[in-house]
């Protein structure tokens, strides 16, 4: 089993895209949380369909990616985790790293990869920070991820809008 995680923690504050989210986006605090994922999904699904450049690496357009409930419990356990404890890093409050979180999830995966960030308050600035980021968005466009899974979970101070991004393929 091969891990993808990015590692650029502190880039993904996303201080480089704008403050504000425009009406028509999907917004955290005015949308329910699965309409935000849904969103993501969509987003992420439409850049698949594109070939795209990620840093120096070249992507040819990729299969659209399935949601996946235990995915999706694997993402949410984690952004919960950092929202609780006021963190912000893969590694998780236990020690785990992505695959462990995914197979607890019950997702038996050859390979996974795990991108997160903190602060953007709409799906489309959280997308558009990823695909911003060279590892993030190799994560996005990896051709031999199948399934995706998403969540977000807010802290206690305003801002704090954890994002977790959970990718895999099925053995």
């Amino acid at each position: 089993m091969r891990n993808l995680c990015s590692h650029a923690v502190a880039a993904l504050v996303f201080a480089f895209l704008s403050a504000g989210a425009v009406a028509r986006d999907a917004v955290v605090g005015r949308d329910r949380d699965s309409a935000l994922r849904a969103r993501v999904i969509d987003l992420v699904n439409d850049a698949r369909l594109e070939g795209r450049r990620c840093g120096r690496e070249r992507f040819a357009p990729a299969p659209p990616l399935v949601a996946a409930k235990a995915l999706n419990a694997a993402a949410a356990e984690h952004a919960r985790d950092m929202a609780r404890k006021n963190y912000f890093e893969h590694r998780g409050s236990d020690g785990s790293q992505p695959r462990d979180r995914v197979q607890r999830a019950g997702y038996r995966s050859r390979l996974t990869g795990e991108n997160i960030a903190l602060g953007p308050e709409s799906a489309e600035e959280v997308v558009a920070g990823w695909l911003a980021s060279p590892g993030h968005c190799a994560n996005i466009m990896e051709p031999r991820f199948e399934d995706i899974g998403v969540a977000l979970a807010t802290g206690r101070k305003r801002g704090q809008i954890y994002w977790v991004q959970t990718f895999g393929a099925r053995r």
